[in-house]
């Protein structure tokens, strides 16, 4: 399995936080004003605060692991979790709670480790106080374009690009990653994913047998939060 060459910028971001950062615009706007990605960025903070041992299940509850939490956002998402004795429930009061501030907390996290900056914003000459903004458009393109090159039909060995891209089609945002022919990227997400959208074979492989299991373990935390309810995704639609 092969890691995929990052810009230098994110290459130390965590699932979730390169979740937020694939979704900045190339026009420089922040993440943040999309819209909509806050359960999928709180589900993948989850599957990450699980997968490194800084949370855990005890029966059927989720509880604080040994481990520290990766990030500021992994943390606060941590935080945020409320004690309880079912996992579920935990998962959407959580949601309930944060959902909407999720993708304004992954912004500020984001801006903390100097991917967004403020600049002075100005409306008709008027200066209007500062305006978040991505620091290096150029790292932006460059991980833009590798996640575009997959959904456009590029074969990856990385199993983390697996599951962004499998985030992307659970919340339906394949296309703000502005692939150049949408209805072909969306079918090949899904099926990334593990859907079955034009009736072809499933990928094989080790890589893709550990993105389906990762696959499966997210819909454990997707569906709670509320994020797998979300997808508008047009890869089904007859064209």
């Amino acid at each position: 399995m092969t890691a995929t060459p990052w810009s230098t910028a994110s290459a130390g971001l965590s699932l979730p936080l390169r979740l937020a950062w694939v979704l900045a615009r190339e026009d420089g706007r922040p993440p943040v004003e999309i819209g909509g990605p806050g359960p999928l960025l709180l589900g993948a903070a989850v599957l990450q605060l699980l997968h490194d041992g800084a949370l855990r299940r005890d029966g059927a509850a989720y509880v604080r692991g040994a481990a520290d939490a990766g990030d500021p956002f992994e943390d606060w998402v941590r935080e945020e979790l409320h004690e309880g004795p079912d996992g579920d429930a935990q998962l959407e009061d959580l949601a309930a709670r944060v959902s909407g501030r999720a993708g304004h907390r992954a912004t500020e996290v984001l801006e903390e480790l100097g991917l967004l900056t403020r600049v002075p914003r100005k409306v008709l000459g008027v200066p209007l106080g500062r305006a978040l903004r991505v620091s290096d458009l150029g790292a932006l393109e460059r991980d833009r374009d590798l996640v575009r090159a997959v959904l456009d039909g590029q074969e990856s060995r990385d199993v983390a690009m697996g599951a962004l891209i499998a985030y992307l089609h659970h919340g339906g945002l394949v296309a703000h990653l502005e692939p150049e022919d949408l209805h072909q990227a969306e079918t090949r997400a899904a099926r990334i994913a593990g859907d079955d959208p034009d009736g072809a074979p499933a990928p094989q492989g080790p890589v893709a047998d550990a993105v389906r299991r990762t696959v499966e373990a997210m819909h454990v935390v997707l569906v709670p939060v509320g994020a797998v309810q979300v997808v508008t995704t047009t890869a089904h639609r007859t064209r």
